[in-house]
């Protein structure tokens, strides 16, 4: 009897598989551009990156579904890969990934930065979506992942 060992599946395969599970099971849509045109009406905006650089990310694609569930087809659902990401959290000034950045009418009313305790998660959800639209945050530069040198 031979064993075969099989190299299981990279960090970004595994997030391409959170990513498409989020679009066919819970309707989210996938940034696809740099500019991309949000609806009018509350948007929440997850974005992403590399889990190999924090593990955090696979959570957030479990949890944020999750937590959206009450507020219903009240909200438009974005996810931003590590594609797109990068130039979307400097634009909103995110610091880091997972983020969710909450828009109404394509106005930023706030961002969640991490993961949350999850009474914690659904209360921030609650007041974010409630709450008036926001000054958007001066943007800060989001350098690329092995690339220090270089800003998205």
């Amino acid at each position: 009897m031979s064993l075969e060992l099989k190299a299981g599946p990279t960090s970004l395969e595994r997030l391409e598989t959170a990513l498409g599970r989020m679009q066919q099971k819970h309707g989210f849509y996938r940034v696809d551009r740099r500019d991309p045109e949000f609806p009018a009406g509350l948007t929440a905006l997850l974005l992403t990156e590399d889990p190999q650089r924090n593990l955090e990310v696979l959570d957030a694609c479990v949890i944020l579904p999750e937590a959206l569930k009450p507020v219903g087809a009240q909200i438009a659902r974005w996810v931003a890969g590590p594609d797109f990401a990068p130039g979307l959290m400097q634009q909103y000034g995110v610091p880091r990934a997972p983020a969710v950045v909450f828009l109404r009418d394509g106005a930023f009313v706030g961002v969640l930065n991490g993961i949350r305790d999850w009474v914690d998660y659904q209360n921030e959800v609650v007041r974010l979506l409630s709450g008036p639209a926001q000054p958007k945050p001066i943007g800060i530069p989001v350098r690329v992942a092995g690339n220090p040198g270089v800003c998205a």
